[in-house]
């Protein structure tokens, strides 16, 4: 059973590995070229950062753990050497902290997001790309010497209970907690939305610069504010049967070998879910915000067509870009 699961996760690793590094850095090659200006927003740098942690990830950890599973399988545990058990330990710490980082970022996100909808006229003074910058420093920094901790003489087993508890278990309660709170006022905003809707064929429906404006705008919130529920309801769902394995094994006492064994295989079914995770991010941009759909096709595929529905944005009165800058 083991040694299928080992051939199952580097074979599974391998194919997240070149996955992610490609959807990340088309991610990263739009945000940079941006040509339809949709990426100036201050939240923006949380999604830069989330897509640079998913590719360290995709680059070391995912590889290291590939080769370490392949060369168990296929030769067994004897056969790992002092260079490829090293590298395993380096993806584990980096995968920890590049993890637990996406936690904290998404976190941030979600809460600027619902700061956009419970306080719109407040959001452009709150959330700006300094205070942006900021966050995601001082959760770098917080996290970088958490992570050095380990390193100090502490006690290997409290260091992954303290980990757990803090890192994992309580960013997960505290983005449940803000996952609720953003769904629940993206309904009421939905709700709001639905009930000034103006009858078609009245006076006041006929189009306007002013209202295509504010209409525009409002659904281009409500994509961010999609993604932002996307992405914390992902992490979760791949977070909690980890977080659930990990407590159990961690606080058990007296255990046989077959049912450490078993806690690390369990573990290792866990780890993939959080790889899976790490691949699907970029996935969600490109299913739920049609302006980075259009900026990829026109870098890559149809830059004719798409410079039409450049110009037709620009013929409406608003560019994409200073929608964007309410958001």
């Amino acid at each position: 059973m083991a040694a299928i699961i080992h051939l199952t996760s580097a074979v599974c690793l391998s194919a997240l590995s070149v996955t992610t590094v490609t959807s990340n850095l088309l991610l990263l090659v739009a945000i940079w070229k941006d040509p339809l200006k949709c990426f100036t927003a201050p939240t923006t740098s949380f999604i830069v950062v989330i897509s640079l942690a998913d590719l360290l990830t995709a680059l070391t950890t995912e590889p290291f753990f590939a080769v370490y599973y392949f060369v168990v399988y296929f030769q067994g545990i004897e056969a790992v050497t002092s260079v490829l058990d090293k590298l395993f330990a380096a993806g584990s710490i980096i995968s920890t902290v590049a993890i637990s980082y996406s936690f904290l970022i998404v976190l941030a996100l979600s809460w600027s997001q619902y700061v956009a909808m419970k306080c719109p006229y407040s959001f452009k003074r709150i959330v700006t790309k300094r205070n942006s910058l900021i966050v995601i420093l001082l959760s770098l920094i917080y996290l970088m010497c958490f992570t050095s901790l380990q390193f100090t003489g502490m006690d290997k087993v409290l260091f992954f209970k303290l980990s757990l508890a803090i890192n994992t278990t309580f960013l997960s309660v505290n983005l449940m907690v803000i996952l609720l709170l953003l769904n629940l006022e993206f309904r009421r905003h939905l709700r709001r939305g639905r009930s000034f809707e103006v009858p078609a064929g009245s006076p006041s429906s006929a189009p306007n610069s002013g209202s295509k404006r504010k209409s525009r705008r409002e659904n281009l919130q409500q994509q961010f504010t999609a993604v932002a529920m996307y992405l914390a309801a992902i992490l979760l769902l791949s977070a909690v049967p980890h977080v659930i394995t990990a407590q159990v094994f961690l606080y058990s006492s007296n255990l046989s070998p077959p049912a450490i064994q078993n806690f690390q295989i369990a573990l290792q079914i866990s780890d993939l879910l959080l790889f899976l995770k790490v691949c699907l991010d970029t996935f969600v941009y490109a299913w739920r915000l049609p302006t980075y759909r259009r900026t990829i096709k026109m870098l890559f595929f149809r830059r004719d067509i798409c410079g039409i529905l450049c110009l037709d944005d620009n013929q409406t009165g608003n560019s994409t870009s200073s929608e964007l800058s309410h958001i």
